[in-house]
């Protein structure tokens, strides 16, 4: 099982107002608001710790199927650069992170050692079902390179919690991915 988040970091400058009065108090715990007022850039550290978060996240509900949102529940910790753990009660995920100007990118599996393909893209048109349907055209095409299997025999459908599967002639593969995406940027992982 695998889960990602991209954080477009200009989109949310624009969009989203972390500062406003009980943003942070709502979202993280004592320990992150620490994190996040003591960071060189604070704004990087939100959304550092939100897609650890998110990417934890939609790795907890393929594993057990339900949906919740609390997202205190979910407690990070930085290990080092790049490098963390998420916990949800007894539950622990490590993540993987990259933090570049434009984007916060995040992959949580169970084991960093479990091999994983993942790969992030810009789009020029940020409309939610365009960059939805980009998304999952890419990683079918990556997912038929890689596995030599025919594209056109490929399809992603949502299961009952809403978590995207891979199909190979109407029947579930046997692989496991998270998309994700954010104003410019798109990201998969499986």
């Amino acid at each position: 099982m695998i889960g990602n988040d991209i954080v477009d970091l200009k989109h949310m400058n624009n969009t989203c107002h972390w500062q406003r009065p009980r943003f942070l108090d709502k979202v993280f715990t004592l320990e992150e608001q620490e994190l996040i007022s003591t960071s060189e850039n604070q704004h990087a550290m939100v959304w550092l710790l939100w897609s650890m978060k998110e990417a934890a996240y939609k790795l907890h509900v393929q594993q057990f199927g339900n949906r919740f949102f609390n997202p205190k529940r979910l407690q990070c910790q930085i290990i080092s650069e790049g490098k963390g753990n998420v916990s949800i009660e007894n539950q622990v995920y490590v993540t993987c992170s990259t933090i570049t100007d434009d984007y916060v990118y995040t992959v949580a599996t169970k084991d960093l050692n479990e091999p994983f393909n993942t790969a992030v893209f810009k789009s020029e048109i940020s409309t939610y079902t365009v960059q939805s349907d980009a998304l999952k055209q890419e990683v079918l095409r990556t997912i038929s390179k890689t596995k030599s299997i025919p594209i056109d025999t490929l399809s992603i459908k949502k299961n009952t919690p809403g978590i995207p599967k891979v199909f190979y002639k109407s029947e579930q593969y046997s692989i496991d991915m998270s998309l994700t995406h954010c104003g410019r940027f798109s990201g998969f992982a499986y």
